[in-house]
């Protein structure tokens, strides 16, 4: 896949919430998903000490979610740990792995926020408006905004609300598990990416493609950080 490089990256704070501010405004959330036949999805797991990231990315067949390929990057962290910038300190290393895949899928899911975020581009919004893709985030907390309370059920949701508007959904996956937050990070509506979430849940508490990057990042930092041991 090819990305777009959007704007040099951020050395300070006050750079990275420019650019933020910037990028919102190319923010689109509306219904533009129709036929869904492959999916991506991309984690990352944090090394020794924190010095390194590593990233997996996966694609499936939609709605079967079926593994077709897989994609890996690592790089040195570069951007502290700051809430509502974690882009700026994940994002090169996930987009690396993204422009690795071959094939041309039609959806990308993120670990992280979309427009339920406070300047309304979170990490799913950046990567989609740079691969210019339907994308949509999934994250396991709330980061801004409110929703009413959830029955403890499966399936129970509750809009996100910000601003007075709808921004995503509050979704609990597994009975009495803590639920998931979902918004849509670019070229998708808002109840789009809460159905194309339930149609990827297989009985875990995140969906499919998102919970298998997650295993592949972190099966290859140790793969990584062993081979690394003994070379030394």
């Amino acid at each position: 896949m090819e990305f777009k490089k959007l704007h040099d990256w951020p050395e300070s704070k006050i750079d990275a919430f420019k650019i933020q501010q910037e990028m919102a405004d190319r923010v689109e959330t509306f219904g533009n998903v129709s036929d869904i036949k492959l999916i991506a999805a991309v984690d990352t797991a944090y090394g020794h000490n924190s010095e390194t990231i590593y990233a997996a990315s996966v694609v499936v067949t939609f709605p079967e979610i079926e593994v077709i390929e897989k994609t890996f990057q690592y790089d040195k962290v570069k951007f502290p740990y700051i809430p509502g910038l974690f882009y700026f300190r994940e994002g090169s290393v996930i987009i690396k792995a993204l422009t690795k895949i071959q094939a041309e899928p039609d959806m990308l899911i993120i670990h992280g926020h979309g427009i339920t975020h406070p300047r309304r581009c979170g990490m799913a919004s950046h990567i989609g408006i740079g691969f210019n893709k339907p994308t949509i985030g999934c994250a396991r907390k709330l980061l801004v905004g409110y929703h009413q309370q959830l029955p403890l059920s499966k399936g129970s949701f509750q809009a996100i609300i910000m601003n007075n508007k709808k921004v995503g959904y509050a979704f609990r996956s597994k009975d009495k598990v803590k639920p998931i937050f979902v918004s849509p990070g670019h070229l998708c509506a808002v109840d789009e990416a809460k159905d194309i979430m339930v149609k990827c849940l297989r009985g875990y508490r995140f969906p499919e493609p998102l919970r298998l990057a997650h295993l592949f990042a972190n099966k290859y930092k140790r793969h990584m950080e062993k081979k690394i041991n003994l070379d030394k």
